[in-house]
């Protein structure tokens, strides 16, 4: 890794934002980094201090130093209660119960306290932007006051000063905006629910300063040691800046800046969001019920408030009616068995009818889809339609996460044996030849190198590791499977032209 391969500047519109100092290639690492604390979701479970495994309450055991900190093991190896840490949480004499019963302050008491024991590290992290203003009098505040500052504050663990300069809120806001979502360890974790809350974020100094655009030019892993990778997905030239996308990448334009704008207090005005076509991928597009053939756009995407137009007949729609339009989908969706393949195809079908083929809700529904249609008997139609599906989303995603993709490996992985085990039906039902089905396996094969391009970068312990090796055994059969054929085809060929031979004699 180049340590001058990138530089961290400053401006009005970004604050402090990471640029490339030369030419960034696909693929290159530009750094990694050991996050500084690794925490559980607000509202989420308990983990231990040191290794950041999920525990019970009712299993969990105490640092036997400090008689504060949960460990989930005596012997625990982990690295993130330190000796420092164990000695400051020693000196608050805390009853054994106190943080087991208010969780959510544990990550930014654990914060505050580097402040005894690490200045420059705190002085770091004040150095994070936090948006306290813009989140004062939110909902979000209020319950911080209540649920960290206020018990911080009762139990005498605040200084004067850290009321008065609003500390905790600061604290608090630092975290919401500038952690990553991370997996708890994959080898250790035994999974509490499939919740959001039982994800961890981590705090990564480093990798915090990356701006955000919806078209990222970075690629991030994390393994179960909560190393952290940043990869260039795209080349990323020099005095460009590295950025990564902080939402979903299959969401639509107004769900991305309202997530943005009350998750990151940022407004974004990146081409993508600047776009009502959206890089004429039409992921928000509606089909227009007056002339029937063409799509309803927003005017521009820099107001909540803009009315949609036809782009074929000129008919101009309320952005109420769309938010309305919208809802009822929503409820549709909801209300709908997303275990049932039938149920949901109907939806889509009917769905079809108000929104683009790209819309984001009906990628949703693909992909959903496609889950489905992987456990499903595998006929001729089901492969066929599953086939159908991740064509759409590759489409999809190629324009809105070019390069490096975690979202493309996937669906390409899925669509390798989609597209071999059609070929198959297809042969063993008498509808295409030797050769054809020669060239769909070829076209698999093509088709699983791509997905490995894409998750080579995974750690293997991770489930798109865990595809990687799984792919790594299909290639071999496939190529294996490739071989056979072609000897087939060229004995064959072989006995056709001795025949030939035999009958002009």
């Amino acid at each position: 890794m180049d340590k001058n391969i990138y530089e961290v500047l400053h401006n009005q519109t970004y604050g402090r934002y990471v640029t490339a100092k030369r030419c960034i290639k696909q693929g290159e690492l530009i750094w990694n980094e050991k996050p500084l604390i690794v925490g559980s979701q607000i509202g989420g479970g308990i983990i231990c201090f040191k290794c950041c495994v999920f525990i019970s309450k009712t299993q969990c055991l105490i640092c036997d130093k400090c008689r504060t900190a949960f460990i989930c093991d005596l012997h625990c190896s982990g690295e993130f209660h330190n000796t420092k840490e164990c000695e400051e949480l020693s000196k608050l004499a805390l009853d054994s119960d106190f943080l087991k019963y208010n969780n959510n302050l544990i990550t930014p008491l654990r914060l505050l306290l580097l402040r005894n024991y690490s200045q420059n590290i705190w002085q770091e992290i004040m150095k994070l932007e936090a948006h306290v203003e813009s989140r004062r009098g939110t909902p979000i505040w209020d319950t911080n006051k209540i649920l960290v500052e206020d018990v911080l504050k009762d139990t005498g663990l605040l200084l004067d000063e850290d009321i008065t300069n609003e500390t905790i809120q600061k604290i608090c806001g630092l975290l919401d905006v500038n952690t990553f979502e991370i997996r708890p360890p994959q080898n250790r974790c035994q999974e509490i629910s499939k919740s959001e809350s039982q994800c961890l974020r981590g705090l990564y100094l480093k990798t915090a300063l990356m701006s955000h655009a919806c078209v990222s030019n970075t690629h991030l892993t994390v393994d179960d040691n909560f190393l952290l990778r940043v990869h260039a997905s795209t080349d990323i030239k020099e005095g460009h800046p590295i950025v990564f996308n902080y939402a979903n990448v299959l969401d639509g334009t107004q769900v991305r800046k309202k997530h943005l704008k009350y998750g990151k207090h940022f407004e974004c005005n990146c081409k993508r969001c600047l776009d009502p076509s959206e890089l004429n991928t039409n992921i928000s597009s509606l089909k227009c019920h007056k002339c029937k053939t063409g799509i309803i756009l927003p005017e521009v995407f820099n107001s909540t408030n803009n009315n949609w137009c036809c782009k074929s007949c000129g008919k101009v729609f309320k952005n109420c009616l769309i938010e309305t339009v919208l809802r009822q989908v929503d409820n549709l969706i909801e209300d709908t068995d997303q275990t049932n393949l039938f149920k949901l195809e109907e939806l889509y079908g009917k769905l079809l009818k108000t929104l683009h083929p790209h819309h984001y809700l009906i990628l949703a529904l693909q992909q959903k889809l496609v889950g489905l249609y992987t456990q499903s008997i595998q006929n001729k139609k089901n492969l066929s339609r599953k086939n159908e599906l991740c064509q759409n989303l590759i489409k999809v995603y190629e324009i809105l996460e070019p390069g490096i993709s975690r979202n493309q490996g996937v669906i390409q992985y899925e669509l390798h044996s989609t597209i071999a085990n059609l070929a198959y039906k297809e042969y063993s039902l008498g509808e295409i030849t030797l050769e054809t089905l020669l060239q769909q396996l070829f076209l698999a094969e093509a088709t699983l190198k791509a997905a490995l391009k894409h998750l080579i970068y995974e750690p293997k312990k991770s489930p798109e590791g865990r595809i990687v090796q799984e792919a790594l055994g299909y290639l071999k059969d496939l190529r294996q499977s490739i071989s056979d054929i072609k000897e087939q085809i060229t004995s064959r060929t072989l006995c056709t032209k001795t025949k030939k031979k035999r009958n002009h004699k």
